[in-house]
């Protein structure tokens, strides 16, 4: 390897100036390294890259070398094995003839049912290709192929594309109106927005790397088209592979035009393919003629070279990237162009877009190929809006640190089991003190285990032992030393916050030490039984789930996470209290369950003085006037970035005691209102924001007004509960304890007022649907979890404890019948989205950048304004519910939906423009929402036009950025309540 590497510096100092290879010129769109004049335009005006893309100075890797050749100067970060004179002749003989298609036995199980392929005759191999090429080229298209095009995701329960549960489908529209309403002007795709190379989706033409799980196999490919909820993709090995979108984490738009990759359709399959045969590369057996595909596998072959390139030029950098870019003892999240600036060291000023693909591709197959250190994101892709955590270079130390540990002991042990204790040195200070710790782990394993069974799931098992009602239910066993404590963070960066790729070295390192406990005999010493050591050595509670660690929750991140001090002070005078309205008597009606930890919105309605029409009113609490910037809640709340709801706990984006002190809604509290002027349409005639103050607040359930609207509450279909909730008092820290008000006791007006604003949220909601809106009913299951009040979990928050409990939670899981009629929350969804509408439309007047929801252009999908008005508008109109297929269909002919500082149509929702502003105590883009417009609203309270300034762009952020973070966390909310389903 040494001499590997100084020959690369040989040839990288030889090298012409680099940086003309790695930034591209401002001037022109594409790469300094391929040679074209100008930009390609496809037919639908994307710039593509040119066909001729050729680097200086590197030649394709020949194919017929298969994937060793591959992995040898492209997937490993090694050097070229094979001259560039021989590399070449080899590509121009593949380009002319073709290569090998025997498929290997083991790809023949996988084989898809194909044409059959005639026996040629004997003759040279290449010969025999180009014949049978010629004679059955019409034959190995398969347009007729026909494949189960309904299955669901291994492990998963429901899939809503292809297999909506019973409940997801459109509601009727009530009967009295919809034969009457006339089509309303529909969402077109010219109307929406396109995101160009940050789109979240792939396009034909687009190229992506594909990586198993463990990454030690790695393809270039080339997106060829979307089926179903499978993607296809062309590889670099010439071989056609069905994968899912999200596994594609790197890649390059526009690689290719649209036009270069369609001689590829007629030889592939046009339906998905079963899951037995999804994420197979397919044998060469079933492989395109080499003919049809030699050029894009040319240029994937030269986008590798020029990555190779890159590598070699800046060797040093690269394989010095952690140490770059890693802080001493701060957690880092970074893009890929930032990480590529740092890394190469490019100038300040190099704009994201100036950076060549290549060099991209140089720095993040690096990255992930480190193995420890850096950590990508779950979703999204890396090239538009993907985040990179890089660990604290204190974590990794630790972790080198025990992993020279273990294995100089294991070097001891064997040596002390050949030669005898008497042959061998006595133990250093690091391995006695290893020693210690597998004592100490002992000791508490075995204490857990005479309380809670073992398993062989990964997870202990419930509470055994009846104890006395008067001892107590906890204890802290022992405590472990100081020199313990880097084992224990080792193990969590093993098995919690994983720290290191499923392919590093480090893996082995936890797996000794679950054998040196000699605990674990007949279990698979891998990441799973890892978890369960960390519980029975009582360092995490027996009913913890990964999510928290997942989300680096307060507690659960690399450090005790403390938001940053108090400095810079907290609250402040109330900067609108010149600008609000009293709202004097008329009563707001909160509907939220009683469970609710803030109370941030609710409505009202009031007279507007013209027959017909009323004012309805969405006040939402005002946390944004009563706190700078700079101020504490402030910095907790970009930390956190929005309120994480586990089943056993709540983490609140802003200090639970201002909340319930000073911002939920409550009498005399501030709000900003949502003002919209409406008929019994639906249609809103007038709309505005105001500042306020509300005087008297009605407390009620969505169940409460469901009885009120005569909606019959089901009860759920299958309740599955363990544990006695009877002696539990459940961990409810943070509710808003309030006078809940029942039908009974609600008077004449405010049973009239609730009625009348479901009827005008149900007019709009119709409007809606005839826009093109859908109606989803999700019958999801709810997991309830009740903690005892004596159990101080904060216990398992030191790492020196030991702490054992000897009772269990109780768990609910209650199932939802299936149901397509209207939900409870159905009325206050509808005029919380009507808030929505108002707040994008004010802020869109007025040009102030806030994150609008938008519904992505997808030009490789049909119009959904089209689909809608041939499929699914004649179901609406006729009040019959939308066919599973229909509805199924349609939602894949949405684009997907992204934060943008540009306003455009919501598809889904039915509406010209919309954001999220009306739970600002638990959104941080909700809050940032408000800051710009009370920004607007003293500015025109001055008497001035508010025009909107660079600062307020740099005050709303990155809407890429929230995006990002609250996709990690609604995934991961997501996965705690399925990790409680389990346990």
């Amino acid at each position: 390897m040494d001499v590997s590497r100084n020959v690369a510096k040989t040839v990288a100092s030889r090298s012409a100036n680099w940086t003309a290879s790695i930034i591209r010129p401002a001037t022109t769109l594409l790469l300094s390294t391929f040679s074209h004049s100008a930009p390609l335009l496809n037919n639908r005006g994307i710039a593509t890259l040119p066909s001729n893309i050729r680097h200086r100075r590197h030649n394709l890797i020949p194919s017929n070398a298969g994937y060793k050749s591959i992995n040898k100067t492209f997937c490993r970060r090694g050097l070229q094995t094979e001259s560039s004179t021989n590399a070449a002749s080899q590509s121009t003989q593949l380009t002319q003839e073709g290569e090998n298609f025997e498929a290997s036995a083991d790809n023949r199980d996988n084989a898809l049912p194909f044409l059959k392929i005639p026996q040629p005759p004997k003759l040279p191999i290449r010969e025999r290709l180009r014949r049978w090429e010629a004679k059955n080229v019409s034959e190995v298209p398969v347009p007729g192929a026909s494949f189960d095009q309904d299955h669901a995701k291994h492990g998963e329960v429901i899939n809503l594309y292809t297999r909506p549960v019973e409940g997801d489908l459109i509601r009727e529209i009530d009967d009295g109106q919809q034969a009457e309403d006339p089509p309303l002007p529909l969402f077109e795709g010219d109307d929406l927005v396109g995101f160009g190379s940050e789109r979240s989706f792939l396009l034909r033409g687009d190229l992506v790397e594909l990586r198993t799980h463990d990454g030690i196999r790695i393809e270039l490919a080339i997106f060829v088209r979307e089926l179903g909820i499978q993607c296809q993709f062309y590889t670099m090995s010439g071989r056609w592979v069905h994968k899912a979108s999200r596994n594609a984490r790197f890649f390059v738009p526009n690689f290719v035009s649209p036009e270069e990759v369609d001689p590829l359709i007629a030889y592939l399959p046009d339906a998905d393919v079963p899951e037995a045969v999804q994420d197979k590369l397919q044998s060469f057996e079933n492989a395109l003629p080499r003919s049809i595909g030699a050029p894009l596998l040319q240029k994937m072959a030269d986008f590798g070279h020029a990555a190779d390139a890159v590598y070699r030029e800046n060797l040093d950098a690269l394989d010095n990237a952690y140490s770059i870019v890693a802080l001493p003892q701060q957690v880092r999240h970074l893009s890929l162009p930032r990480l590529t600036k740092e890394i190469l060291k490019l100038p300040p000023k190099t704009k994201a877009d100036d950076i060549a693909p290549s060099t991209l591709y140089a720095v993040y197959r690096t990255i992930m190929n480190e193995g420890m250190g850096f950590s990508v994101q779950t979703a999204g892709n890396s090239r538009s809006w993907g985040r990179f955590e890089v660990a604290p270079k204190r974590i990794i130390d630790s972790i080198k640190m025990v992993t020279r540990i273990v294995r100089s002991w294991q070097v001891r042990t064997v040596t002390s089991a050949r030669d005898g204790e008497s042959e061998i040195r006595p133990l250093g200070q690091f391995m006695a003190e290893l020693e210690s710790f597998l004592a100490t782990a002992r000791r508490a394993i075995d204490v857990s285990r005479k309380s809670r069974p073992t398993t062989m799931s990964g997870q202990v098992g419930p509470a055994s032992t009846v104890f006395d009602s008067n001892a107590p239910i906890k204890f802290i066993e022992q405590h472990f030393d100081t020199p313990d404590l880097k084992y224990i963070r080792f193990m969590k960066c093993w098995v919690a916050w994983d720290t290191f790729s499923h392919s590093s070295p480090m893996n082995g390192i936890g797996s000794a030490i679950l054998r040196a406990t000699g605990r674990y005999h007949g279990q698979a010493l891998d990441r799973s039984t890892g978890w369960q050591f960390l519980q029975e050595i009582g360092v995490i509670s027996p009913w913890e789930t990964k999510a928290s660690f997942e989300l680096r929750l307060p507690g659960y991140g690399y450090y005790k996470h403390t938001v940053t001090e108090k400095r810079g002070g907290g609250e402040h005078e109330d900067s609108l209290a010149e600008l609000r309205k009293d709202w004097k008597e008329l009563p707001v009606y909160c509907i939220d369950d009683t469970g609710a930890h803030e109370i941030d919105d609710g409505v009202s309605i009031e007279a507007s003085g013209t027959e017909g029409e009323h004012w309805v009113h969405i006040h939402v609490a005002d946390p944004g006037s009563l706190f700078h910037l700079d101020s504490y809640p402030a910095r907790m709340a970009k930390e956190a970035m929005q309120t994480v709801y586990m089943p056993d706990r709540v983490i609140p984006m802003l200090p639970d005691s201002i909340v319930q002190e000073k911002l939920s809604l409550a009498p005399n509290r501030p709000t900003l209102t949502f003002s919209a002027k409406m008929n019994e349409k639906g249609e809103v005639i007038e709309h505005k924001i105001t500042p306020g103050m509300i005087r008297k607040v009605v407390y009620l359930t969505p169940a409460t007004l469901g009885e009120l609207l005569g909606n019959k509450v089901t009860d759920p279909e299958e309740v599955l509960a363990v544990g006695d909730s009877e002696t539990i008092t459940s961990f409810n820290d943070g509710v808003m304890h309030r006078n809940m008000a029942s039908v009974d006791n609600l008077s004449t007006s405010d049973k009239a007022n609730l009625k009348f604003l479901a009827l005008l949220g149900d007019a709009r909601r119709r409007r809606a649907l005839l826009r093109g809106g859908i109606d989803l009913n999700n019958a999801r299951a709810s997991v309830i979890v009740k903690i005892d009040k004596d159990i101080d979990l904060d216990c398992y928050n030191s790492p020196r404890n030991s702490a054992h409990v000897h009772i269990d939670p109780f768990i609910s899981i209650s199932i939802p019948p299936p149901s397509d009629g209207p939900s409870i929350y159905g009325p206050v969804t509808n005029l919380m989205t009507l808030g929505g509408e108002i707040a994008a439309a004010w802020c869109s007047a007025r040009n102030i950048p806030i994150v609008y929801r938008v519904t992505q252009a997808h030009p490789d999908k049909p119009d959904p304004g089209a689909y809608f008005r041939e499929n699914v508008l004649p179901y609406v109109l006729r009040g019959e519910s939308v066919p599973k297929d229909v509805q199924s269909a349609y939602v894949l002919a949405q684009g997907p939906v992204l934060p943008s500082s540009v306003p455009g149509p919501h598809v889904a929702l039915g509406v010209e423009m919309y954001t999220k502003c009306t739970s600002p105590l638990r959104r941080y883009s909700d809050l940032l929402a408000h800051w710009q417009i009370q920004a607007a609203l003293l500015e025109e309270g001055r008497g001035n036009v508010y025009e909107v300034h660079e600062s307020a762009a740099a005050v709303l952020g990155s809407p890429r950025a929230l995006a990002n973070s609250g996709c990690s966390i609604g995934r991961g909310e997501n996965r705690k309540e399925l990790g409680w389903e389990l346990t």
